[in-house]
């Protein structure tokens, strides 16, 4: 088969799978997610109560309501997106089941306080409820009640209220009090096992003078924020977890690692602790006067750094894609993210979309490419006259270069040119491989036959040995004769270390890489051939 033969059915392929994508995968997708749907919304009108064991009370820097004797309820609200799972004490969220395309996932599985829990030895009893919202109420002292109520919006963020009523007729001073996040924020199971290290404390800041806000990790409760912040949670690289504050000033941040588990570790061959990021973010000392109802109102998210999502004007404001790490090139990452979404509306598949955004990658920068990789052909067909000056004028170093440098002039090649366009292409190397690394849009995005989700590893292996294959040809291609041994060992191994590196990546990014590596394997046998070979 010659090379136009298989561009003609590489083509045919693309297309052969866009169709079906886009009229057979696609409409059972849409089908079956709104039945889903529907499911969920009408069982909210059945909600489900259990009992359990008694919570501990938290420890903390503050003196919270003394713990009663009553048993932890537990209250489920179901939702389109989630199903939660309250709890008695202190109102938190114990379960955040989100309904994630591949099934769903507990993002808050860990014992703890729960998920934006207040004051978590007091005894919150359901008072209210509708299809968007669920009141709890408890009693803080002898005069003073404390009315909580979660208000889910359809298209936009989740809102939280509090509402303290003194009902006595004298002032009643109120101690400082928190919001709880964590201990940990789960993932997806593809994420499981790099979550420890990718879940932080974080909090969003806009600093006087910058264009943008700027996304803060929070280490060290000595090192509290300088300059008011917009909103805090917990973050790992696929989740967010936040609360807003909306009027009212927030106190200081507290923060910790917890013991939530254990894990594997040293290639599953021993047991260790599994920590998680725990944070608690404290309203002020106050005081409610003889009568008065102090209301703290907020807005919290729950859910994907879905970048498409935090770009609607619900979300817009909140600068929730200030999340995503896009790395050093975030505005080139950011325009292939919106590239590869446009190429996903054409095709209905992110895996032709990737391979489309690498085809354009390599049409906007095969003069470069081209360039390289001529400049490394013609390093080869030179390598016998180089070999030649280094055996006649090995103990004349001066003259060694002045010769070469007149052996470079006569057959117009420049060594740069071997350094220069690689230099111009890393970071937009690096941008794509970030932007495809914090996909959200890639979790269970099916590519074809095996590959079912573009952002977990491939489970046969088969797109990275592929990419080692190709570029194992590639170097070969590349090692002029008589290079050093040592040297050449290096140019055979690297694709032995890059393929080892790439087998637990996402397949999307190994797709990427492997399709680069193709395009530019083909670059590479024409200009051997021009160049090398004279043909």
């Amino acid at each position: 088969m010659d090379n136009r033969q298989f561009l003609a059915a590489a083509v045919f392929f693309l297309l052969l799978i866009t169709g079906y994508n886009q009229f057979v995968v696609l409409p059972r997708e849409r089908a079956a997610r709104q039945a889903a749907e529907a499911q969920l919304i009408s069982d909210t009108s059945h909600p489900a109560s259990v009992t359990s064991a008694v919570v501990k009370p938290a420890d903390g820097p503050v003196t919270p309501p003394a713990a009663s004797a009553q048993p932890e309820i537990l209250t489920q609200f179901r939702l389109p997106r989630a199903t939660l799972t309250f709890s008695s004490k202190g109102a938190g969220i114990k379960h955040y089941w989100f309904n994630d395309i591949l099934g769903p996932v507990d993002l808050t599985p860990y014992p703890g306080e729960g998920l934006l829990a207040t004051w978590p030895t007091a005894d919150f009893a359901e008072t209210a409820r509708t299809d968007r919202s669920i009141t709890f109420t408890a009693r803080l002292a002898a005069d003073v009640t404390a009315v909580k109520t979660y208000t889910f919006a359809e298209n936009g963020l989740e809102q939280v209220t509090v509402a303290l009523t003194n009902t006595s007729g004298k002032d009643v001073k109120m101690g400082t009090w928190w919001w709880n996040f964590g201990p940990g924020l789960a993932t997806v199971k593809s994420e499981m096992k790099d979550n420890e290290r990718e879940s932080k404390a974080v909090y969003l800041v806009h600093e006087p003078g910058k264009k943008n806000p700027t996304l803060e990790t929070f280490t060290k409760n000595e090192k509290q924020p300088t300059l008011p912040w917009q909103w805090a949670g917990l973050e790992n690289r696929y989740f967010l977890a936040v609360l807003v504050p909306d009027g009212w000033k927030p106190g200081k941040l507290n923060t910790e690692k917890k013991v939530i588990g254990t894990q594997e570790k040293m290639w599953g061959l021993t047991q260790g602790d599994l920590e998680g990021p725990q944070l608690d973010i404290f309203v002020p000392e106050d005081t409610l006067q003889a009568g008065q109802t102090r209301t703290y109102q907020s807005h919290f998210y729950v859910g994907p750094k879905d970048y498409q999502l935090f770009q609607t004007p619900a979300y817009g404001p909140y600068h929730f894609e200030r999340s995503i790490a896009f790395g050093f090139f975030g505005a080139l990452g950011k325009i292939a993210r919106n590239v590869l979404e446009l190429f996903y509306k054409w095709t209905g598949n992110y895996g032709v979309a990737i391979i489309m955004l690498t085809l354009c990658l390599q049409l906007l920068l095969c003069r470069f490419t081209f360039l390289q990789l001529k400049s490394a052909a013609q390093m080869k067909k030179l390598q016998p006259e180089i070999k030649r000056l280094q055996t006649k004028y090995k103990t004349d170093p001066a003259a060694l270069n002045r010769e070469t440098l007149l052996l470079y002039r006569k057959h117009k090649v420049n060594p740069l040119m071997g350094c220069l366009p690689l230099l111009i292409q890393l970071p937009i190397f690096l941008a794509l491989f970030n932007a495809l690394r914090t996909s959200w849009a890639l979790h269970g995005a099916k590519f074809v036959w095996w590959l079912t989700d573009l952002s977990a590893k491939d489970p046969y292996y088969i797109l990275p040995l592929l990419m080692g294959a190709v570029m194992f040809l590639q170097q070969r291609g590349n090692i002029p004769p008589g290079t050093d041994p040592a040297q050449a060992a290096v140019f055979k191994y690297m694709p032995v270390i890059f393929t080892l590196m790439f087998l637990n990546f996402p397949s999307g990014l190994v797709l990427y890489w492997l399709t680069n590596s193709l395009l530019t394997y083909g670059i590479q046998t024409l200009v051997n051939k021009k160049i090398i070979k004279g043909v």
